[in-house]
């Protein structure tokens, strides 16, 4: 495959699975076929480095600069940045293979995945600082059809944090429902239908982030679960990202099946 019809090949396949940010809904109806997984990729690492001219630089700092990223040597997404998550894609099961890169041909990887099992879903969540990164494999909670809350702690520097709810209208009555450890997903049962919600990480008092429904869909305007086929809200944690003395992150966002 010639340079032009390479180039062509990853557009189509950044528009099946475009990044999207991480306050952007994440569900999918893509079924899952024999022999593959279904797999989105997330960046949680506040900074990608690689060595250029010997020395540590940064690589896609935001989303006008991003990074394309590669598995197995094919681009799943074109738009890859710290916050930034993909729609979920099948793959063939197995060990995964990861590569951020930028159009200068410096990047960040190969980095290897755990084996993915036929059937399952995942969360892939590339994490860490220069010069030790790894990807997180997050096995997809099952659907139960009501509403619900999940804590993704993809943060290094938390090897356990609280997670809760809040009410969205006032940004009042914190409460918290669980916990999850530094590489695990933990969800939480908020009954068969819930209005006004969001949900935060850390204490219940002096939260590190919250997301309500309404910011990743504007028309979710009652901040209820389920809405439509979406009946959970999906907290990701990641380590902070303090450019030039202003901050983002560490909390995002999804709404899932």
């Amino acid at each position: 495959m010639n340079v032009y019809n390479r180039r062509i090949f990853s557009a189509l396949v950044a528009l099946l699975a475009s990044g999207c940010g991480g306050s952007s809904s994440s569900s999918s109806t893509i079924p899952s076929q024999p022999g593959t997984a279904r797999v989105r990729f997330a960046d949680g690492a506040p900074s990608l480095e690689t060595l250029i001219g010997g020395v540590p630089q940064q690589l896609c700092p935001g989303p006008s600069t991003p990074c394309y990223l590669q598995m197995n040597n094919q681009t799943v997404t074109q738009n890859f940045y710290y916050g930034s998550m993909t729609s979920f894609v099948n793959v063939t099961a197995g060990a995964l293979s990861l590569v951020a890169r930028v159009e200068a041909g410096y990047a960040v990887g190969p980095l290897q995945t755990t084996a993915l099992t036929a059937g399952k879903s995942y969360t892939l969540v590339v994490v860490g600082s220069y010069p030790k990164y790894q990807v997180l494999a997050f096995e997809e909670p099952a659907s139960s059809g009501s509403a619900s809350l999940s804590l993704y702690n993809a943060a290094p520097s938390k090897l356990q944090e609280s997670f809760g709810t809040f009410r969205a209208s006032t940004h009042s009555d914190f409460k918290q429902r669980g916990s999850a450890r530094f590489g695990t997903v933990t969800t939480v049962s908020l009954g068969t239908r819930v209005t006004d919600i969001g949900g935060y990480a850390g204490s219940a008092g002096s939260p590190v982030g919250t997301v309500t429904p309404s910011q990743i869909d504007v028309f979710d305007r009652h901040n209820a679960l389920p809405y439509h086929n979406i009946a959970r809200l999906s907290l990701f944690l990641y380590d902070t990202k303090c450019p030039s003395g202003s901050c983002a992150g560490p909390l995002f966002g999804s709404l899932d099946r």
